[in-house]
């Protein structure tokens, strides 16, 4: 007689483990490509009725249908409960509506006049292009939006790079791409059709709004998370800031930090502030004062320090002058005479990132030169 092999029995504990193991696998690798968490809800979803569909393909065999109505319940029941289960799903994620969709078409353009008015009109423009555009799905701007997809626009500080930069990133966004975003996912995640879909008018109140994104209290940070880091550990920008400092930069040029600094941070003249030792005590810093070493300096002091100037010194508001990004980046290279970048052994911790009342409090308080911002 041939032996029969034997039929395994279900086991349902195997697989209430191995299901929802996968469910963890796929929600990480799916927050990892940066995917809206709507759409990592649904994937997860689909594993929660793929589970109960296998444990029940486990059960003993229904009993033989014998009449037409109970057929026609089988078959009712069977389709009724996977659809009632992701119309509940679905119904709590963010829904289309065509009429939103035709109102923005329907829009007429915003105004493009230089005055404060109609800047500011602008900007309020070009914020809801951002969002209806969907480009909070891949951009965070600060804490706000959905995913680290791409550059954190407000830690970033997409509002420090002049205008035609921006430009060039939402019409061309191959050509020169984000720090940390060059590996072959993130360099095609960008849309290249924004060039055609944005009328003038519509590109001109985006790059507006992006403009404002600048942070007075941290200094720009650059990478995909969690891989990040500041300009102070950017051997590029520090490069870009020795130009600055030495008056070699074209775009700023009558800004030379050297003329009283000296070119390896040794004070040309008296008064000036040696930027030698990380020792040294803070000067009367305009806003703002300290008693901190140099060394342990927050990035508001520095960035204040250049920008407003100080108190009773040569040291002018240059931040009236010059482009913040520029000031930026001859602070960076000056932090290199008493901390040089190759004896580093860790790299400067990141800042937190703000939040939006944070963000709206920058302004209510004036940190801002700018009056728009």
């Amino acid at each position: 007689m041939a032996n029969e092999n034997p039929v395994s029995k279900p086991n349902h504990l195997r697989k209430i483990v191995y299901f929802p193991l996968a469910g963890f696998v796929i929600w990480h690798f799916t927050g990892a490509f940066g995917l809206p968490v709507w759409w990592q809800i649904e994937f997860i979803a689909f594993v929660a009725f793929a589970l109960i569909l296998f444990i029940l393909l486990d059960l003993p065999s229904l009993s033989k249908e014998r009449f037409l109505s109970q057929t026609n319940s089988r078959i009712f029941f069977s389709t009724a409960i996977p659809t009632v289960f992701f119309i509940s799903i679905t119904a709590g994620l963010p829904q289309f509506n065509p009429q939103v969709e035709v109102e923005a078409l329907s829009k007429p353009p915003c105004g493009c006049g230089r005055d404060h008015d109609n800047e500011i009109n602008l900007i309020d423009a070009g914020r809801q292009m951002f969002e209806s555009n969907r480009c909070f799905e891949c951009h965070k701007v600060f804490s706000e939006g959905h995913s680290d997809r791409g550059p954190n626009l407000g830690t970033k500080q997409i509002g420090l790079f002049s205008r035609d930069y921006i430009s060039e990133q939402i019409i061309d966004p191959r050509k020169s791409l984000s720090p940390g975003f060059e590996d072959a996912i993130s360099a095609i995640a960008m849309p290249t059709y924004y060039g055609e879909d944005l009328s003038k008018v519509e590109l001109q109140a985006l790059v507006a709004y992006l403009k404002t994104l600048r942070d007075p209290t941290s200094i720009p940070v650059e990478g995909k998370v969690p891989n990040q880091w500041t300009w102070w550990d950017d051997p590029k920008i520090i490069a870009e800031g020795k130009l600055v400092y030495e008056g070699k930069e074209p775009m700023t040029e009558g800004l030379n930090c050297a003329v009283c600094h000296g070119a390896d941070g040794a004070p040309m003249i008296t008064g000036a502030f040696d930027f030698r030792s990380g020792d040294n005590k803070g000067t009367d810093v305009m806003p703002v004062r300290t008693d901190k070493k140099f060394k342990d300096w927050p990035d508001n002091i520095h960035y204040q320090r250049i920008t407003r100037g100080v108190d009773g010194t040569a040291m002018a508001p240059w931040g009236m002058m010059f482009d913040h990004l520029y000031l930026w980046k001859a602070e960076v290279y000056a932090r290199t005479f008493h901390s040089p970048l190759e004896s580093r052994t860790h790299k400067i911790p990141v800042p937190s990132i703000p939040t939006k009342e944070e963000v709206a409090g920058w302004k209510t308080a004036g940190l801002f030169l700018d009056p728009l911002l």
